[in-house]
């Protein structure tokens, strides 16, 4: 995979510290917890379904609104974020630019949506009239749908890479195809269950993708809730099985050192490394968190910080909690819980 590195949605007096800086907005409480992204200063960002809106945490601890107005809807492209009708669903996925810029599905519009570190939102993919299906495609004139639907996002080198169906990489305000197909794969029957090795439509469709240290994409769907990989030489590979605990398909987040940390499958939460080795991070702390009945999962939304610390959430009535809770997890074992409903 050929990969130009391309500056995304910088707004023209911005900065680098975070997107939508202004303490002017009120604290809230969140309800549904569901995609997380961590940026390069450490700051936490939630896709908040049931508020259709998205947070940051402070260092206070509260939550602030950065993008929606809680009214589910469209609107307010060219204006502050804050003032913004949004439309956010389960599988809304979330993702922080180097330059401080936060992308989020706004799956109900069938839109990509960036917030600028000036706090302005922008549409970046999505709302025209042309289902991706081609090699390449003007953003603007993209119309997620379907299968098509806008899930998972993921940020690296520069590029942002989309999970819309199969999986397509921003550049330019272009839509590059990069994997995922429904054409039927040849002489090896229905592939939709987790074939090894993989095919294109095994791929399809695509709810969460990250980004190793070698280029390698890997994704998380398909009909069988599983896990695959996508080389930078175009090798597809099977990876594991990787539904979450509760029905839920499994996270990702890129980590410091090329590694993915991921959610779900037999070892539950665990690193992929580049060199394609899965070892189990151990989560004892975590799941003991809650007070029982309450049993915090390895969670649906995961994010990484800098400094190796991971951002997990639960999501209540899932089957193992009645709470939605957020956790931090350190790089020494430790389990934090930030907040719990």
């Amino acid at each position: 995979m050929v990969v130009t590195v391309i500056a995304l949605g910088v707004a023209a007096g911005s900065s680098a510290n975070g997107a939508g800086r202004s303490n002017a907005a009120a604290t809230v409480e969140p309800k549904m917890p569901g995609a997380l992204a961590v940026s390069a200063n450490g700051t936490l960002y939630v896709v908040d379904v049931a508020r259709d809106q998205i947070l940051r945490r402070l260092t206070s601890g509260q939550f602030q609104v950065v993008a929606g107005t809680g009214r589910r809807g469209f609107s307010g492209d060219g204006h502050q974020a804050t003032r913004a009708r949004i439309a956010l669903d389960e599988n809304s996925g979330l993702a922080v630019g180097a330059n401080g810029t936060l992308y989020f599905a706004d799956s109900g519009n069938g839109r990509v949506r960036a917030v600028a570190p000036n706090g302005v939102i922008t549409s970046v993919a999505g709302g025209g009239t042309t289902v991706p299906g081609v090699r390449s495609v003007r953003a603007s004139r993209v119309r997620f749908a379907g299968i098509d639907q806008v899930n998972g996002l993921a940020v690296a080198r520069g590029q942002l890479y989309i999970a819309a169906g199969g999986i397509y990489r921003l550049a330019n305000g272009v839509l590059h195809w990069v994997v995922g197909s429904t054409a039927p794969a040849q002489n090896v029957g229905f592939t939709g269950y987790g074939s090894n090795p993989a095919h294109q439509r095994d791929f399809v469709p695509a709810y969460n993708v990250a980004v190793d240290g070698r280029g390698d994409l890997l994704v998380g769907g398909g009909n069988s809730y599983s896990l695959y990989e996508r080389l930078a030489s175009g090798q597809l590979r099977f990876v594991q099985g990787d539904r979450a605990q509760g029905g839920y398909y499994a996270a990702l987040a890129s980590a410091p050192g090329g590694a993915v940390v991921l959610t779900g499958g037999a070892r539950g939460l665990a690193r992929f490394e580049p060199s394609g080795q899965i070892t189990s991070i151990s989560a004892t702390s975590l799941t003991r968190l809650l007070a029982s009945p309450s049993h915090f999962t390895v969670g649906d939304g995961v994010a990484v910080a800098p400094n190796g610390d991971i951002y997990l959430d639960e999501v209540a009535n899932n089957g193992f909690s009645s709470v939605s809770a957020i956790a931090r997890l350190d790089p020494s074992g430790r389990a934090v819980l930030l907040w719990q409903s």
